[in-house]
């Protein structure tokens, strides 16, 4: 029976594993450098799953820390790509950490970047960088804390040009980070140009997706939602990046981001944002008792 490095987290009790890929593909270069994205075979592939729960969180190759298999990701990385000028440090939190994916990926693209992670799981990040070991000259502050009550803490490193949240507890969001308020909350620590992205992985019909959408919105006005055409135009499952700005650079990177892919693609711009949402509501805390 093969065995994988394992642990069991703190404070969540949930298993976490690391496995090796088999065959997999990988995206070759960046969208700055001008590199078109492609998918190649990685024959002898040195890629590795983070799983928490069971389910899949996280994937590095740790011998090309700036090619992504996952499709968000890459999405993600393309926003990161575009939306500052190509190498230029930027101030980056990160509320959730997995395997460091993407913080692994700033520090490569754009050196000298402040990052800042919060992440609940105590004992997380050693049992990743133990078994997956950081790029050379990697550096951020992590703290050890729920993501909406560690923003105060993370509020005196900014204002940040770039927010990533991308927390899952098992399969799903806590509902406590997909309120107005929370997004509010965050939206604050933006610089004027700043950009918030949040991955939410949904199901046939994105009920998830389009009542958070209307959270964003309203906390934000400029948005625009990112994902595989069929996520995007049937409304199929999957993962959907939701892109926020209190700027409206943002909609000047919309020709590029489709470009860019991952193909087929699709993209929620402005104009079709009510529609995508349609009768779905965004959750306030009140409707969860949140802080009462």
């Amino acid at each position: 029976m093969t065995t994988f490095p394992f642990r069991t987290l703190v404070p969540s009790g949930l298993p976490a594993e690391i496995r090796p890929d088999e065959l997999q593909f990988a995206r070759r270069g960046t969208a700055q450098a001008g590199t078109e994205s492609s998918a190649e075979p990685a024959v002898a592939s040195d890629g590795f799953t983070l799983y928490i729960g069971g389910e899949p969180q996280s994937h590095v190759f740790v011998e090309h820390q700036t090619h992504l298999l996952f499709d968000y990701l890459q999405r993600i990385a393309n926003v990161v790509d575009l939306f500052a000028p190509t190498g230029e440090p930027i101030a980056a939190l990160h509320l959730g950490a997995g395997a460091l994916t993407l913080p692994r990926y700033i520090a490569i693209t754009r050196p000298d970047s402040q990052q800042f992670v919060l992440e609940s799981e105590e004992n997380l990040l050693d049992f990743v960088t133990s078994h997956l070991p950081l790029p050379r000259g990697t550096e951020f502050t992590v703290r050890t804390d729920d993501a909406r009550r560690g923003l105060p803490w993370a509020a005196t490193f900014g204002p940040f040009d770039l927010i990533v949240l991308d927390v899952y507890a098992g399969s799903s969001t806590p509902s406590h980070l997909t309120t107005v308020e929370f997004y509010t909350q965050v939206a604050a620590m933006l610089s004027p140009q700043g950009i918030l992205m949040v991955n939410v992985a949904d199901d046939a019909g994105l009920a998830l997706v389009r009542a958070q959408t209307a959270a964003l919105a309203a906390a934000l006005e400029h948005v625009v939602i990112l994902g595989s055409k069929d996520l995007i135009v049937g409304l199929g499952e999957g993962n959907a990046v939701l892109v926020g700005s209190p700027a409206p650079g943002i909609l000047d990177l919309v020709p590029r981001l489709a470009a860019e892919g991952p193909h087929p693609a699709g993209i929620v711009e402005p104009g079709r944002l009510a529609e995508f949402i349609g009768d779905a509501k965004a959750v306030t805390d009140a409707e969860l008792e949140y802080g009462a």
